[in-house]
């Protein structure tokens, strides 16, 4: 009962985490059309895993900072 109970506390979803997971797929989401329009420099962006996959995310340091207000803000929402 224990082995039960504690499998479907993980597999829950709350709001709050729920914000959480959609926050980060918009950031990779954003990461991704940046690169792949070409609208910044691919030198500017690095290899990460997320979901499995292999995934390119900016080292911009402006453009991070632009991004982080705006995720800050979808929690909010």
């Amino acid at each position: 009962m224990t082995t039960t109970t504690t499998l479907e506390q993980n597999t829950i979803i709350n709001l709050k985490g729920s914000v959480a997971i959609v926050t980060e797929f918009f950031f990779t989401a954003i990461n991704s059309i940046l690169y792949q329009r070409g609208i910044y420099p691919p030198e500017t962006f690095k290899r990460e895993v997320k979901y499995g996959l292999t995934v390119l995310t900016t080292s911009d340091n402006g453009l991070l900072h632009y991004l982080k207000q705006v995720m800050d803000q979808m929690h909010h929402w």
